[in-house]
């Protein structure tokens, strides 16, 4: 291998991880929507040079994560209510189907940890000290491995990052809390029913609740 090849290699593995890393923290909020990620202060943060934060900076745009924006750099992406909306719609068909095909698929003695995860949600047994949105994706993430399809996980995989903070937001209300987990039990019974009509019914209707909820908080959005 030529020292050029070394040092791509060595290259590509750097801006992998710190993709991976900047896309973590937009996902857990410790960069909110419309804040500005400044090169030299990544390159201080992660202790990288500004080349590879440059073209982690550029997957993640082509991602739809951040935007390049003149004289500014890059941003957070904000997403407008509509956009938001439209996320919704197709996570609606996605993850329906995702919820089917795990129905369809799933074998409580082959698949042991989504069978505990699912009769868990079923049972309504909830760990309160935990927070609902590690809860929430740890049984959507049960879900889509159920799913036995890479494709389509990888796209629902995108299409959740936009949507992360806001779900944070949604989760502290009590209400929500409680219909959502009620959903979630709605739909983890027919999957370890393997009902795979019923869950995609309840998935579609579980997500386009989400939706109205979100909806409804119109400061959230630079359209609002």
């Amino acid at each position: 291998m030529t020292m050029t090849a070394t040092v791509q290699r060595r290259s590509g593995t750097t801006v992998d991880q710190l993709f991976d890393r900047l896309r973590q923290a937009v996902q857990e909020g410790r960069y909110a929507p419309g804040q500005r990620l400044i090169e030299a202060d990544l390159t201080r943060e992660y202790g990288v040079s500004r080349g590879p934060v440059r073209e982690a900076l550029r997957r993640l745009a082509t991602e739809g994560v951040v935007d390049f924006v003149p004289n500014r750099g890059a941003l957070v992406k904000r997403f407008t209510s509509r956009e938001i909306l439209n996320v919704f719609r197709i996570r609606q068909s996605l993850e329906g189907l995702a919820a089917s095909l795990a129905a369809e698929h799933f074998r409580a003695d082959a698949h042991l940890d989504e069978a505990a995860t699912l009769r868990r949600i079923a049972a309504g047994k909830h760990d309160t000290q935990r927070p609902f949105s590690e809860e929430n994706r740890e049984f959507h993430n049960a879900i889509l491995r159920l799913s036995d399809n890479p494709q389509l996980e990888a796209l629902i995989q995108q299409l959740l990052l936009p949507l992360v903070r806001y779900q944070i937001r949604g989760s502290l209300d009590a209400a929500y809390l409680k219909r959502s987990r009620r959903e979630h039990m709605a739909i983890a019974k027919a999957i370890l029913a393997n009902d795979p009509k019923a869950a995609g019914k309840h998935m579609h209707t579980h997500l386009g609740h989400a939706a109205d909820r979100l909806m409804g908080f119109a400061d959230l959005f630079p359209d609002g």
